[in-house]
């Protein structure tokens, strides 16, 4: 071995003694366990330990050197994993090694490569090579169009099997369309829905099909609806800023809702950072508006950015720095980099799942709305996207009374004294729950926190009380930090959404009016069907 590997040895054990105790416990374990597993390998009647991990479940990696194959991988997976957990760095550094050390395992594994993937060489040998020619034609297929095929995209068509719920688009800037959706009851609550999505990916989450739509279950229950549907921004819209996201965008959406339905008593809904911009707006808005105003619903939204959850390990001054020259040459932040992003996060699940299954298996992947949905991206611009993670995620300004100007005016979220409803996914990996909790603290009106089980998607948009085996807490002690709020929390079986809809009542009660049979009004005809032809495009 090299002086340079005794002196990196020695500079550990002098920096931090236990550490290096740890290190070095994990390396002989490692050592030994290699020595044991390649010694079992030389005995033909040796028993062979079954693997607990998914990918290894198949009987042929139990035969021939694949026993040993995949010991020694999990061996090595084991022992880098537990040294780059007991690294002893800063939190922030700490995670991000643990994070990429378990990406690079991940991507080390057998499984994922054809040479060292038993099932997919004895495919090959049954289909006589077919499995190998439909793979390689998989992978021609999605090199041509920049990304791993997640389901069948040509199952579905927005506008004819998702995001299907018919409505009118009644106005339309460079920013948004807005979509007023067609009352399915004869009666309809007067007092407006207005749902902002997020702008980083497409809105026709709340609508993806009968079963799983928001919307259509809204307007069965008597809801007047309307959708704010975000432009898929091109390079020439790269200047694009939270001012005209906030102004032309989610101000003028209240406006225009609130003049077609006669209701000075919107409700307005917002998700992940539709959410946050949502927040944003109503920390701004102008008297005008306010007073057009009823309740605001938050789902899986930040104010306090302290706590991003796992996708904080993408973001810090440096990741940021180098980013930045993409941004400076593209002009918007393309949404395939963030989808990307997002997969790493479960990266077997979200990539090499696919590419065994697509490449190495020559099989297509089946229809699935929610990755088809995942998988239609859209830009942000990038003088948005810096505002974004600099000043919020980077700085954390939004929780600070007059440290962000937006539209002219100091952002205080403390002026968001409407009645507030939070909510958040026990198992959100990218809005941290308790991290949502902190934000009923950081407006003025009466606030109403309720914990779902599920993700980011299934837990929120996704959880239709017909068919769902959905939990959430609710009426918990809010003088509580999260874990106690959970604790003194009532849990209930089934979907959150009625009870937010009876939320809605109790504190923005409305008169029932008869359902008009036109949309729009005169000021705003309707321009085209929806979905529209924003959500439509591709750049």
């Amino acid at each position: 071995m090299s002086k340079d590997y005794f002196k990196a040895l020695e500079a550990l054990y002098q920096q931090n003694g236990e550490t290096f105790a740890n290190w070095s416990k994990s390396w002989l374990k490692y050592q030994s366990d290699m020595a044991e597993s390649w010694s079992n390998s030389l005995q033909p009647d040796q028993d062979i330990e079954a693997s607990r991990d998914h990918r290894f479940k198949g009987d042929a990696w139990n035969e021939g050197i694949y026993p040993f194959l995949r010991q020694s991988y999990e061996l090595t997976t084991k022992a880098m994993v537990e040294m780059a957990d007991g690294a002893g760095l800063p939190e922030e550094m700490q995670e991000k090694l643990s994070f990429y050390t378990r990406v690079a395992t991940d991507n080390m594994a057998p499984s994922n490569f054809l040479m060292s993937n038993p099932e997919a060489l004895q495919l090959a040998q049954e289909s006589g090579g077919q499995s190998l020619k439909d793979g390689f034609q998989n992978l021609m297929d999605d090199l041509q169009k920049g990304y791993i095929s997640t389901t069948d995209e040509t199952a579905f068509e927005v506008g004819k099997n998702i995001g299907s719920t018919s409505g009118s688009v009644i106005f339309r800037n460079d920013i948004i369309e807005l979509i007023q959706y067609d009352p399915t009851t004869p009666q309809i609550r007067k007092n407006p829905v207005l749902i902002v999505p997020p702008c980083v990916n497409k809105f026709y989450i709340f609508d993806l099909n009968e079963k799983k739509s928001m919307v259509r279950y809204l307007l069965e229950q008597g809801q007047s609806v309307f959708m704010i549907s975000w432009r898929n921004p091109s390079k020439e819209m790269g200047d694009r800023s939270w001012d005209d996201y906030v102004g032309d965008g989610i101000f003028e959406a209240l406006r225009v809702s609130s003049e077609i339905s006669k209701s000075d008593n919107v409700d307005m809904l917002g998700w992940c950072n539709g959410g946050t911009m949502l927040i944003a707006a109503l920390a701004v808005l102008p008297e005008d508006l306010k007073a057009k105003l009823g309740t605001a619903t938050f789902l899986s939204s930040l104010i306090d950015f302290s706590d991003p959850g796992q996708i904080g390990v993408f973001i810090d001054e440096a990741q940021n720095e180098v980013y930045k020259q993409r941004l400076s040459n593209e002009k918007i932040a393309p949404g395939r980099d963030i989808a990307n992003a997002m997969a790493m996060l479960h990266v077997n699940e979200s990539i090499w799942g696919f590419v065994v299954s697509n490449y190495l298996m020559g099989k297509s992947p089946a229809p699935f709305d929610v990755l088809y949905w995942n998988a239609d991206t859209s830009n942000l611009p990038g003088n948005w996207y810096r505002f974004f993670i600099e000043e919020m995620y980077l700085k954390n300004k939004l929780r600070e009374p007059g440290a962000l100007t937006l539209c002219g005016r100091p952002v205080d979220t403390r002026n968001i004294d409407v009645p507030c409803y939070f909510l958040a996914a026990d198992g959100d990996h990218i809005v941290p729950w308790t991290a949502s909790y902190t934000a009923t603290d950081l407006v003025s009106g009466p606030t109403e926190f309720i914990l779902t089980t599920g993700g980011h998607v299934s837990g929120t948009v996704i959880n239709h009380p017909a068919k769902t085996r959905r939990k959430f807490w609710a009426d918990g002690d809010t003088a509580e930090e999260a874990a106690g709020w959970q604790e003194s929390a009532s849990l209930t079986d089934g979907s959150w959404w009625p009870h937010w809809l009876n939320w809605i009542e109790d504190h923005n009660p409305s008169t029932k009016v008869k359902a008009p049979v036109k949309r729009g009004n005169k000021n705003h005809k309707p321009i085209a069907p929806a979905p529209g032809t924003y959500v439509l495009e591709k750049v």
